[in-house]
């Protein structure tokens, strides 16, 4: 009886941990691409805050693939917008979409 147990114990164990350990990655769908044009580059960050922590900085005239906008409307250096999730370079991140222009990639 305890050799039973012991085996439905174990068998139970593997299923619950190969089901925790399949995660689901869904694809994200690219919104817009858009370039920086923000004078002398525009702050990747790990939130959508200006007291985020920075990642990186997009040079001015680098190309991003944006995944949305996130929060409400904000100025920020006299430009307006909100904040934009986006991928550069292999890094994913948040900038302030004030400073972004979308471009026509055909």
């Amino acid at each position: 009886m305890k050799q039973i147990l012991a085996f439905f114990l174990t068998f139970i164990s593997i299923l619950v941990w190969n089901c925790a350990s399949a995660e689901k990655v869904e694809p994200r769908k690219i919104e817009k691409i858009m370039k920086v044009h923000a004078g002398g580059g525009l702050r990747l960050r790990i939130a959508p805050n200006i007291e985020a922590k920075k990642i990186d900085i997009v040079p001015d005239g680098d190309v991003v693939e944006t995944f949305g906008e996130i929060g409400e409307v904000e100025i920020q250096d006299g430009k307006q917008g909100r904040w934009v999730k986006v991928k550069w370079k292999k890094k994913d991140g948040y900038v302030f979409g004030g400073f972004l222009e979308f471009i026509n990639v055909k």
